[in-house]
């Protein structure tokens, strides 16, 4: 691959990250998807409750991964809140529609 510019890599991974949240928020469309996205929102990867002490100065790779587990929640999360506006949107839409004259 051609070296690529800072543009150029941010835009793809702009581009990578909106087909995941769009890919996510379909997941979280149904009840299975939704259970499966709200479970690995919970389960981090990063070591928590002093399961493996760091030391006192960690190396990188502790702070490579809590970015890592800080963009899947929030691709997750953002997944979700996406799911919860289109729902209420549907809603207020069927809440607010004429009823067919019969």
């Amino acid at each position: 691959m051609q070296n690529l510019s800072p543009e150029q890599l941010e835009g793809r991974l702009n581009a990578h990250r909106k087909l995941l949240l769009a890919l996510t928020a379909f997941l979280a469309g149904g009840v299975e998807g939704r259970a499966f996205l709200e479970r690995l929102r919970r389960d981090a990867e990063t070591v928590s409750d002093h399961e493996e002490d760091p030391g006192v100065e960690p190396n990188g790779n502790f702070a490579t991964q809590r970015i890592a587990d800080d963009e899947i929640e929030s691709i997750v999360a953002a997944a979700l809140l996406r799911v919860q506006a289109v729902e209420r949107q549907e809603q207020a839409r069927t809440a607010t529609a004429p009823e067919s004259e019969t």
